[in-house]
């Protein structure tokens, strides 16, 4: 029988050689892989803070670094700063994945593009899910908690 761990590295290594697109809600990331089939994709990795986005190494941005914008008193000053740091994401538009570890201990996630660029997440303890992937095909869900990964199944996305 295969253990929650490896069946959620099972499918996301399927991802890899796979386009992704990204978009961001505040600071969360969300990434879309094999959108050529549908504009959904076939599945997507949803990454809720705390992570941290590198490139060969090095820190490029974090979740904590993300200017807030909902609700700011003066939208003129946030925008560029907002727009700013959106674009430090633009990489990973239509890239591939190349690699996919979780760690043995914790589920925390790495994802590494063929830019170079990776995404680490580093739970906490808190109540929430720090990420989750969902096949859009199958309805499959992993989600990672400070307890450990879960499986479920949801149902599958309108074509």
């Amino acid at each position: 029988m295969v253990n929650v761990r490896e069946g959620a590295l099972t499918l996301l290594r399927s991802l890899i050689g796979v386009a992704c697109e990204r978009s961001l809600a505040t600071n969360s990331l969300k990434l879309r892989f094999d959108c050529l089939q549908s504009d959904k994709g076939r599945a997507y990795v949803w990454i809720d803070p705390p992570w941290r986005l590198t490139l060969a190494g090095r820190l490029v941005t974090g979740s904590a670094d993300w200017p807030v914008w909902d609700g700011v008193e003066n939208p003129e000053v946030n925008r560029p700063l907002w727009e700013a740091w959106c674009a430090r994401f633009n990489p990973l538009n239509r890239t591939t994945l190349v690699g996919v570890s979780i760690d043995p201990r914790l589920p925390d996630l790495r994802l590494d593009f063929e830019t170079g660029h990776s995404i680490e997440t580093f739970g906490n303890s808190g109540d929430d899910y720090w990420w989750y992937y969902r096949d859009l095909t199958t309805g499959e869900v992993y989600e990672a908690w400070a307890e450990g990964l879960r499986h479920a199944f949801d149902k599958p996305a309108d074509a």
